[in-house]
């Protein structure tokens, strides 16, 4: 489908758009909001600082895409594929990304507040002073991630892999930790579910 025959179609009232691919194409700054993407190809496409508020977009293939300050606020995104995906400063606040892949993805800043990321693929991701406070990410494998000055405050971490993950200063304070896996972990400065700050001489 070609970019200006979907905006047609959104600008009449359409919102389900099934299995379509918009590949490499250029959305920026577009108001999608509400609309029906599963299983839609968005890979390498540019939606930087498009509104996708509400939008379902399970399945979808979003690999390489930039999403840069984009608004994805309670969008559904479960089962998607944003691995390396740019997600700089992206609103997805209560958003769902269940089972998502996001490997490698650039989440810096990003607004993940009370998102649900339960058993999402997060492996080596860039998330430098993301808000994850009272995010669910319940099984979700982190191994790697870079969470430097992130704020976990709040969430729920039970059975999540953060093997090897960068936590230096970040805020875990009354976050859920039950059968987390922090071996060799780096918590430096980190503030702990307890209030105390993390140190290498007194974990």
């Amino acid at each position: 489908m070609k970019t200006e025959e979907l905006l047609r179609q959104y600008l009449l009232g359409e919102r389900d758009f099934k299995q379509i691919s918009l590949k490499n194409r250029v959305l920026c700054q577009e108001n999608l909001s509400g609309i029906h993407l599963p299983q839609v190809n968005l890979a390498q496409a540019n939606l930087r600082e498009i509104n996708l508020s509400r939008a379902v977009l399970t399945e979808a293939n979003l690999t390489e895409t930039c999403l840069e300050k984009a608004i994805l606020v309670k969008a559904s995104l479960s089962l998607g594929n944003l691995s390396q995906a740019i997600l700089t400063e992206a609103d997805l606040r209560e958003a769902n990304l269940k089972e998502a892949l996001l490997y490698q993805a650039s989440l810096r800043k990003v607004n993940l507040e009370a998102a649900n990321l339960t058993r999402a693929i997060l492996q080596r991701a860039f998330l430098r002073e993301a808000n994850l406070s009272h995010a669910i990410l319940y099984q979700a494998n982190l191994q790697q991630a870079n969470l430097t000055n992130a704020v976990l405050e709040g969430a729920d971490l039970r059975e999540a892999d953060l093997e090897g993950a960068f936590l230096v200063e970040a805020n875990l304070f009354k976050a859920n930790l039950q059968g987390t896996n922090l071996r060799r972990a780096i918590l430096t400065g980190a503030i702990m579910p307890e209030g105390q700050i993390y140190s290498e001489d007194k974990p």
